[in-house]
């Protein structure tokens, strides 16, 4: 598998992708994954270390690993793509994604991110995990909106360098999202089980 990534101002990648097995472990990556992973600090996420491992390890927060597993179970069961869209911010740069998941043979599904649009946050915020049993703040991984007593507020929205220790998780509206998409699409029958 290989793609063919054009640059972009922040160094990332328009697309990358990985193909996972019928049991969720990482198959195979795209040619360009080691570039991408460097660019972006974490040599621990090159091919070397991700290929073979499961796809759950790569994901912080049980709510993340269980959206993440029911939208995989959804497209093997339909036999049909799906795209998701979330952001990937980094400290500076608010970052739109859409990951498009696609069925193949015996089980296993084509991941591919692809950078649709990138801005700057007009700040630089920080978010980093929040240690093992510490408090943190909740942090939708879709969205990047930080929860607050006036709901999920986007970080960047404050216009201020802001340091943030979090735990993540998939606020309300993501959650939901897919299945409104799944819905928009073939009416009001569930998906295949």
């Amino acid at each position: 598998m290989s793609a063919a990534p054009s640059e972009t101002p922040s160094g990332c990648a328009p697309r990358t992708a990985y193909v996972l097995d019928r049991n969720d472990r990482i198959a195979a990556v795209t040619a360009d994954w080691d570039s991408f992973a460097l660019r972006n600090g974490g040599p621990g996420a090159c091919a070397a270390h991700v290929v073979g491992a499961p796809l759950a390890q790569a994901i912080s927060g049980d709510p993340v690993r269980m959206f993440m597993t029911a939208i995989l179970m959804r497209v093997r069961a339909s036999g049909e793509a799906e795209s998701v869209p979330y952001r990937c911010d980094s400290d500076t740069l608010r970052r739109w994604y859409v990951m498009t998941l696609t069925p193949l043979t015996d089980g296993a599904v084509r991941v591919e991110h692809a950078l649709e649009r990138e801005e700057p946050g007009g700040a630089t915020v920080r978010i980093r995990p929040a240690a093992r049993g510490a408090r943190g703040r909740r942090r939708c991984s879709i969205c990047c909106r930080l929860e607050s007593d006036a709901g999920w507020v986007d970080p960047f929205d404050a216009g201020r360098d802001g340091d943030f220790r979090v735990i993540h998780t998939v606020c309300g509206d993501c959650r939901e999202a897919p299945m409104r998409a799944w819905r928009a699409r073939h009416g009001p029958a569930a998906p295949p089980a």
